[in-house]
């Protein structure tokens, strides 16, 4: 069994292995096969299910690994079912943990149980359970989400027995944290401190500052900031009179799933704010850039860790650890309570979190869920 001898330390060996495979055995030149591919070659050479049902769950991982794939490409192909794949190296991580806890758990108290899909509710609602003392609200939502997507892979993995699984998790319930946390990650950080900060970085030989600028203006995501261009923000109209910020489609625009959208520049201050970013650029660059250098005079594209670092760094420079693990999302959490703040005084409820789901990215149909980690005061 190739695939469930191999490790996570041995996953690229795994998948030269793979090629290698194909080549021999199906007459095929892949490079790289893809996982499609390699997965049917797994079924049709005989994988069947562990007896040991964290090894099942730990192959179901492997199984729907896809780190050469592309998922803003994929989501733009209907063909393509996306609710299986795991995409990211970090995903694939940290889906593989959930994996092995969620198996070990199972082994030990639920000992007759030996295949996935005989898991069903009780059992997921046990280990979460189990869980408040270590983990915090965030993770256990968190680790919900991927136990959602754990179960799918399952279903494409071991597609033959699909039907007979039923984790039933829209009736489960997440229980409250009662772990306490020191620090909290991505908190929305005080509108004072995140000018002080502003300030800070513009005295730095660096244009990171405008990608902290963006991010606190309009609520844009870190890769968003490096990817918007100078012609995509407009100084005029928009919903407040203020102008707006456009994402463009696909990958260009550096959006979650290449959506695009167009986010309002909600007053003056912020308008003088992007005009200070802007300043002195052509329509066609980058409003956040790094200096060229000789060797690469081509490569002005910052990257979203920079600004990311940048901020973090004022942050902890001025107020030590008190911010510490918040970055820009903490600034698109403070955008978004603005937004919504400003929008209720005008809107009913409904309408509110709709507006500024759209205004995330998220989707005008997302609901009070989709804001809810974003929007503490949901008035």
């Amino acid at each position: 069994m190739l695939y469930r001898e191999a490790s996570w330390s041995s996953r690229g060996k795994v998948i030269i292995e793979i090629e290698t495979f194909c080549r021999e055995n199906h007459g095929r030149k892949l490079s790289p096969p893809t996982y499609y591919e390699r997965n049917q070659i797994f079924f049709t050479e005989g994988i069947i299910m562990s007896q040991n049902i964290a090894k099942q769950l730990e192959n179901v991982v492997f199984g729907c690994a896809s780190p050469c794939h592309s998922k803003r490409a994929d989501k733009f192909n209907k063909a393509i079912d996306t609710a299986w794949k795991i995409y990211a190296n970090k995903s694939f991580d940290d889906m593989l943990d959930l994996a092995k806890n969620f198996g070990k758990f199972i082994r030990e108290h639920y000992p007759d149980k030996t295949r996935a899909y005989q898991i069903d509710r009780d059992i997921v609602q046990a280990y979460f359970n189990s869980k408040p003392n270590n983990w915090n609200d965030d993770t256990m939502w968190t680790n919900y989400s991927r136990m959602k997507k754990l179960e799918k892979c399952c279903k494409h993995v071991y597609f033959r027995d699909k039907d007979k699984f039923n984790w039933d998790m829209k009736n489960m319930f997440v229980p409250k944290s009662t772990k306490e946390v020191k620090y909290k990650k991505d908190k929305p950080i005080p509108v004072d401190v995140a000018k002080v900060a502003i300030a800070d970085l513009e005295k730095k030989d660096s244009e990171a500052v405008n990608g902290v600028k963006l991010s606190f203006c309009t609520g844009m995501r870190a890769e968003e900031t490096t990817c918007l261009k100078v012609k995509n923000i407009r100084f005029d109209k928009g919903e407040f009179g203020f102008g707006y910020v456009v994402i463009v489609r696909g990958p260009e625009g550096g959006a979650k799933g290449g959506r695009p959208r167009k986010i309002p520049i909600l007053d003056k201050a912020d308008q003088d704010m992007l005009k200070s970013a802007v300043a002195g650029k052509n329509p066609d660059d980058y409003v956040v850039a790094k200096k060229p250098t000789k060797s690469n005079p081509d490569d002005i594209k910052m990257l979203p860790e920079t600004v990311e670092d940048a901020f973090s760094e004022a942050l902890r420079e001025r107020h030590g650890n008190t911010y510490l693990y918040n970055a820009l999302h903490g600034l698109r959490k403070t955008f978004a309570q603005r937004y919504y703040d400003i929008i209720r005084e005008k809107r009913d409820k409904k309408e509110t979190i709709a507006k500024t789901n759209a205004v995330l990215g998220h989707g005008y149909n997302r609901g009070e869920q989709g804001i809810k980690t974003y929007v503490a005061n949901r008035h």
